[in-house]
């Protein structure tokens, strides 16, 4: 009994890890363009497109690297978001694919089916380079019908994109076409580090640390990642933005956005949750910055991670006119 449940906790954290296999499915939502190029301040440098139709990311294959801004339009009718994972050298897409695709895939399929033997036998074929991955962050979790804005800084190298929203049947997005290779060149972009009108701090130890209450209005937040950890999943925290119908609401999203939970992060995301964007996983001491129009109503910070509720990895705050 305790060896099965150490087994089926430990598969399901690496499933997290798979950042390979969340899928984002048919999902209804209202139309909250909570950020809408005319009620936003945009860099006026190094400014990078990404849109997605259905399963997809529309994007350069080349940046250059520095401060970089990536402006999301997710038209699809799902919820999606994007993560940025710096491969080690001589690792591509094509190596990604050969590689680290397969045994994640099994395992998937595996836990699906509550075999957590099948899944952990799967995942012994994980390519020992995965482990040396790097996350830059990335767009946070974005409602359909929406955009949004993140800063990042990239260094010079390959990269993976991907989304692990899950369908409804449990498989990721990335298996169905949310997975793209960018490069980075070494020629910097003159882009400068973006001036935040907030601050907002993301630790371990002491939770998300932001306002109580803002009043309604365009804002430049920064998130700076104080400290750093792989939990269950495998994966660190991150920072994402929700408006919320009311705070009952909090815990139906916690048990959501728990990626170590093979039940969860599926399509469709609950009704009354619109998801606004944020910053994906960064690196300890690392800071990332994101745009966005907030109107009245409340609002949750919440990090893709389990119990996050019982972790203090989210802050509720309210927007008053």
């Amino acid at each position: 009994m305790i060896l099965k449940f150490k087994l089926s906790k430990h598969i399901i954290l690496i499933t997290l890890s798979l950042l390979l296999i969340v899928s984002c499915k048919k999902e209804t939502s209202k139309n909250n363009n909570h950020i809408k190029e005319s009620n936003l301040k945009s860099l006026d440098e190094n400014i990078v497109n990404v849109t997605t139709n259905v399963m997809d990311f529309i994007i350069p294959d080349t940046l250059l690297s520095g401060w970089t801004t990536f402006r999301y339009n997710n038209k699809s009718t799902e919820t999606h978001f994007f993560i940025l994972e710096k491969l080690p050298d001589g690792v591509n897409l094509e190596t990604y694919k050969n590689e680290l695709v397969p045994p994640f895939k099994s395992a998937f399929s595996a836990l699906i089916k509550n075999d957590f033997e099948a899944a952990m036998k799967a995942l012994e074929q994980t390519p020992k380079w995965w482990y040396d991955v790097k996350f830059y962050g990335g767009v946070g979790l974005l409602s359909p019908k929406s955009q949004a804005e993140t800063t990042l800084f990239l260094d010079s190298g390959t990269y993976a994109m991907e989304c692990y929203i899950r369908m409804p049947d449990g498989m990721p997005h990335a298996f169905y076409g949310m997975l793209k290779e960018i490069t980075v060149t070494k020629e910097k972009s003159n882009a400068k580090i973006p001036e935040a009108d907030y601050n907002i701090i993301v630790s371990s130890e002491t939770g998300i640390t932001f306002q109580d209450s803002l009043k309604a209005g365009n804002y430049h937040l920064s998130v700076h990642f104080k400290d750093q950890k792989r939990y269950e999943t495998f994966l660190g925290h991150d920072v994402n933005l929700v408006k919320i119908e009311n705070d009952t609401l909090i815990p139906i999203l916690n048990k959501w956005i728990n990626a170590g939970d093979i039940t969860s992060l599926r399509s469709p995301a609950p009704s009354g949750l619109i998801f606004l964007g944020g910053v994906e996983d960064l690196e300890v001491g690392e800071t990332g910055f994101f745009q966005v129009f907030l109107d009245k109503g409340h609002y949750v910070l919440i990090s893709e991670i389990p119990n996050a509720l019982e972790r203090n990895m989210f802050k509720a705050f309210t927007v008053y006119n």
